[in-house]
């Protein structure tokens, strides 16, 4: 026979004597369950003690709904926690602008270097996790007090560590810490207020797609969004091509919480995918990313297929070369009639697919090609800084400057480091922006330390062609001194085709496995 501990016996004995809401949503039903064994129930709107005085995003509830599962032995099948999490990142969400200054961390974008305008907040709390994972939380006063209480109950060693021995961590975050997450993120806003009273608008429809698939290139689908069994579920379907003509297919399924949080799995060319979207705005964002290795992913962006004015919204690629044959991809509205003018030095060879949102163009560069922006235009419709033209690039930029790849074997799958070069045409706050462009890549020793130790032979290798890292499997490793890991310390190196002496570098850092992979960290 198991033996409860106290507490979860309480908690069982009074989930059991709870009664359940007539007609109540199946996830305020599931908390009523599940939940208000622990977690009083209120008059009125006053929901549930602890609860109702938060808001964060659907990660954010998540997370906390597993911490009650790992550390509170709360049994809860896992249809209740889908309907808990929806429900409360419904009705106890963030808005938009909101959620905003941490897209990047919802969407698991990696190698981010955090900055705060409070002077000790990194070291009070960004030193164990991210500080944007406080910043995606909304609390009143009293409830900031009760994170605090709880750290030190459930870490009691945090006051020991480095960055806190050196100080009263403790009465530095009830006194300063506390108060100034009170203060700017509190739990009544008026833009939550207003996204409350707001109507959210359907996905249903048809949309386009692009963006950059790392090692593949420049990408577009169009997308069809059908209504699904279950609240604001969705099927998409996605039909499309990259830009060198290879074809493009996927599928999938989507929930959207608080009326704009897309999320979404979907398979892309049999590879499989996390899609998470900002819906919010006329043209969603966001990012697909692989689950078991987050550093694959692309940035994307959605515009309806049909609009109510007829414009460009992007090219692909972004630039031209002088003296070179491209195929170039304009999508936009309005596109199905009208001449097609690139502008001079631009020769359109071959109109290769031309519709209302799409048209996919075999052009030609002139060797004397003025450098600068190609004026674009579709009959009535035009762009003067949409597509670049230019002879040479003149300046490069790696992207991440600093990136942490990290070792994998079975269990902890590697984490990949995936870098990017963004070409510049002119220098300043003048420059062009020329996008993707094309470069070699190469992998030295960061130091003498890197050097002595071998890291660029034993911690994995570069794509010179794709500027993708793959780390080494995890040790330890008897050829290297003291049977280390296959850790390193290097520097990526970026070189311009044609252009050897335009370079860019970035540091990367191979480090050992994540144990511990939440959703938001």
């Amino acid at each position: 026979m198991r033996t409860l501990s106290p507490l979860r016996g309480l908690c069982l004995v009074a989930i059991a004597s709870t009664p359940l809401m007539a007609g109540a949503d199946p996830g305020e039903e599931a908390i009523n369950r599940y939940c208000s064994g622990c977690h009083q129930v209120g008059n009125g709107d006053n929901g549930w003690s602890r609860i109702s005085a938060q808001r964060k995003t659907p990660e954010g509830w998540d997370m906390t709904v597993a911490r009650m599962q790992l550390m509170h032995g709360l049994e809860l099948p896992g249809e209740a926690r889908r309907d808990i999490v929806k429900y409360l990142a419904d009705t106890r969400g963030l808005a938009p602008e909101e959620s905003a200054p941490q897209r990047a961390l919802i969407e698991r974008r990696l190698n981010r270097i955090e900055s705060f305008d409070h002077p000790s907040y990194q070291e009070m709390c960004a030193r164990c996790h991210t500080g944007g994972r406080a910043q995606l939380q909304r609390r009143p006063l009293e409830e900031w007090e009760q994170l605090m209480h709880f750290h030190v109950g459930q870490f009691q060693t945090i006051e020991y560590q480095a960055m806190a021995r050196d100080r009263d961590w403790f009465e530095i975050a009830l006194d300063e810490i506390a108060p100034w997450l009170a203060e700017t993120q509190g739990l009544e806003s008026a833009a939550w207020e207003a996204w409350q009273d707001a109507e959210a608008a359907s996905p249903e429809g048809d949309w386009q797609l692009w963006g950059h698939w790392p090692g593949e290139g420049d990408f577009y689908a169009d997308v069809t969004i059908t209504a699904a069994e279950g609240e604001d579920a969705y099927a998409l379907s996605l039909a499309g091509a990259f830009t060198s003509g290879r074809s493009l297919e996927g599928a999938g399924r989507a929930v959207v919480y608080t009326g704009y949080e897309w999320r979404a799995n979907l398979s892309l060319n049999g590879r499989d995918f996390k899609q998470v979207l900002d819906l919010s705005g006329e043209r969603p964002s966001g990012r697909l990313f692989d689950d078991h290795d987050e550093a694959f992913g692309m940035r994307v962006e959605m515009a309806p297929r049909e609009a109510a004015a007829p414009g460009l919204v992007a090219s692909l690629p972004a630039s031209l070369k002088a003296g070179t044959r491209n195929r170039l991809v304009l999508l936009g509205h309005g596109l199905a009639e009208g001449e097609i003018d690139l502008g001079e030095g631009v020769t359109l060879r071959e109109v290769i697919e031309r519709g209302d949102s799409r048209l996919v163009l075999d052009v030609e560069t002139a060797a004397d090609l003025s450098p600068g922006w190609l004026p674009v235009a579709v009959g009535e419709v035009g762009a003067d800084t949409l597509l670049a033209g230019y002879h040479q690039v003149d300046r490069l930029e790696v992207s991440p400057a600093l990136g942490v790849a990290r070792v994998g074997n079975d269990r902890t799958p590697p984490v990949s480091g995936v870098f990017s070069a963004l070409g510049y045409l002119g220098e300043g706050e003048e420059a062009i922006p020329l996008g993707q462009v094309p470069v070699r890549w190469s992998v030295a020793p960061w130091d003498e330390i890197a050097e002595r130790d071998e890291d660029a032979k034993f911690a994995g290798v570069l794509d010179a062609a794709t500027g993708i890292f793959s780390p080494a499997g995890a040790g330890p490793n008897p050829l290297r001194q003291y049977n280390a890991n296959n850790v390193g310390n290097l520097r990526v190196t970026a070189s311009v085709v044609g252009q050897e002496e335009v370079q860019d570098e970035a540091q990367l850092i191979v480090t050992v496995q994540r144990w511990n992979n939440p959703p938001l960290r």
